[in-house]
């Protein structure tokens, strides 16, 4: 699955394609910034010190020195917020929100 196509998965779904791809440990599990096409690991958002809420939601670069702008040139990672103007997160969990409701994520790297 690409960048800028949408896709509607449950939670277990989308939990299961993780495990498939890149087992068990989630701080393994790598996507993709829909807007600079970096690849980010989990590890690399708790690195940064993203909170857990930006993992597959917004780019790890928003917690970096010197990130490029979400819409610029250049290689990533960059500044780009799922929950900005510009809604380019390509997954949509379902049921995957707290209170039982949608989010929307990165899709997984290839």
């Amino acid at each position: 699955m690409s960048a800028g196509t949408n896709r509607v998965v449950t939670y277990d779904e989308w939990k299961a394609e993780g495990v498939r791809r890149f087992g068990k440990d989630m701080m393994t599990w790598r996507f993709v910034c829909p807007a600079c096409g970096h690849v980010i690991a989990v590890r690399d958002w708790a690195i940064a010190g993203a909170p857990k809420g930006a993992v597959g939601f917004s780019c790890v670069g928003r917690w970096l020195l010197n990130a490029r702008d979400a819409f610029g040139t250049g290689p990533g990672p960059c500044n780009y917020a799922g929950g900005g103007l510009f809604g380019l997160n390509p997954v949509t969990i379902t049921d995957g929100a707290k209170d039982g409701g949608a989010v929307h994520y990165f899709d997984f790297a290839e």
